[in-house]
């Protein structure tokens, strides 16, 4: 009897004693030495049923280290700026206003990273689950196109003459701040062959785009006060490719490429009050107000590491 069967059988028994023990509960109590011995029965089936589940996973699992690449490839609307008062509604418009060509974007980053994985029972090791394991990854959040480029309020007070007045404030540059990111996910990962030094596969998921300890340092943002970082947590799909390749009996090298997509994230920066160079001497600062997107976003999770197999 092989040991998936064996454990199965075992965790029917285990079952179906639960299962009598708690039918005969009440008389158990009533019958004094005889319920003890139940008692005792059932948590040694218990116990076994355990046992044989904790030699199941010891025999069926595997573990990577090495390290993650994420590369960044969603798009963006154009940024948004809704609320601003003063001076900036004038320049900004009142209301909600776009400003074309701009948007928001996340840096790539490289990072320890590795999987767990374990053989589903009854598939002959051709299913597997896995989920990715890193500490918490620190991104930087950026905007593009014009937003990083050029001013995006140069004069003010414009009345049609070009009498307007210079506002001294820069370009962003390309980097507004950080983030942190802890993305719980799980894929079931199929391979074709088992018994092959060379192992490919293939697997779909789900991520958890959870988010959090959010920063900005960009130094005109944080001129007058430090505006705050919100960012949608959504799920998304993953669909993965790989391969694994023998070195030894239990080691063995692994290279893959995972997509992260179908799920879109809205960035919001609030409260932004700034100080314009020429402006806020005589007028105080500049009260922006809220500026946000809505990315789609997709990346690629590529890793490369060395695993070994129980």
């Amino acid at each position: 009897m092989t040991t998936t069967t064996s454990f199965t059988y075992r965790a029917a028994a285990g079952a179906m004693a639960a299962c009598v023990g708690l039918a005969l509960s009440a008389p158990v109590y009533a019958q004094g030495g005889g319920g003890a011995m139940r008692d005792m029965q059932l948590q040694e089936d218990t116990n076994t049923l355990f046992g044989d589940a904790l030699d199941f996973i010891k025999n069926n699992s595997y573990i990577r280290l090495g390290v993650g690449h994420l590369a960044y490839k969603g798009d963006s609307s154009n940024l948004k700026v809704e609320d601003a008062r003063g001076l900036a509604a004038q320049a900004f418009g009142p209301g909600t206003s776009t400003l074309e060509n701009t948007g928001s974007s996340l840096g790539d980053k490289t990072f320890p990273a590795g999987t767990i994985g374990l053989y589903m029972p009854w598939t002959g090791r051709h299913l597997a689950a896995e989920v990715t394991i890193s500490a918490p990854i620190k991104l930087d959040f950026q905007v593009t196109g014009r937003a990083a480029s050029e001013s995006l309020v140069p004069t003010v007070l414009d009345d049609g003459t070009g009498n307007a007045i210079a506002t001294g404030v820069p370009p962003l540059g390309e980097n507004i701040g950080t983030l942190k990111t802890f993305p719980p996910n799980i894929s079931f990962v199929y391979r074709p062959w088992v018994d092959t030094a060379v192992r490919p596969f293939v697997g779909v998921g789900a991520m958890y785009l959870y988010t959090f300890d959010t920063d900005i340092s960009n130094q005109f943002l944080n001129s007058q006060n430090e505006p705050q970082l919100y960012l949608s947590k959504p799920l998304a799909c993953t669909a993965k490719a790989g391969v694994d390749v023998d070195i030894t009996d239990q080691l063995f090298f692994s290279l893959s490429a995972e997509y992260i997509g179908c799920a879109e994230v809205k960035a919001e920066l609030n409260n932004i009050n700034v100080r314009a160079p020429n402006l806020s001497d005589q007028f105080g600062p500049i009260d922006i107000g809220t500026i946000s997107s809505t990315n789609d976003f997709e990346a690629i999770l590529y890793q490369a590491s060395f695993g070994i197999q129980f």
